[in-house]
């Protein structure tokens, strides 16, 4: 019994020190014209972009605007326009339901 409380104890120690970023892990899907798709999730100071099957992380770099040097996803408005990834560019851009994160 005592090592039960004991547990329990630690548990709800450890669960208080959690921290939830509820935005991240959750996917964003865009289509874009000639039916080409994209998705994207938020991470801690980035976002995972996953186009042509892989996965690209990219850093803020201007208003709107992401990239990693070779790959960037500029936003303006509801439209976003992704070059430098393979079978690109990604052009007129559209979020498929859900929230918008960033």
């Amino acid at each position: 019994m005592k090592k039960s409380i004991l547990l329990s104890a630690a548990l709800f120690a450890l669960a208080g020190c959690v921290s939830h970023n509820f935005a991240e892990g959750r996917r964003e899907n865009w289509t874009c014209a000639g039916d080409k798709e994209f998705s994207l999730r938020q991470v801690p100071g980035a976002i995972e972009l996953y186009a042509s099957g892989a996965t690209h992380r990219l850093t803020p770099s201007g208003e709107g605007a992401f990239s990693n040097g070779t790959v960037t996803l500029a936003r303006d408005g509801g439209r976003a326009t992704l070059t430098g990834v393979h079978n690109g560019p990604f052009e007129n851009c559209r979020q498929r339901g859900g929230l918008r994160f960033w």
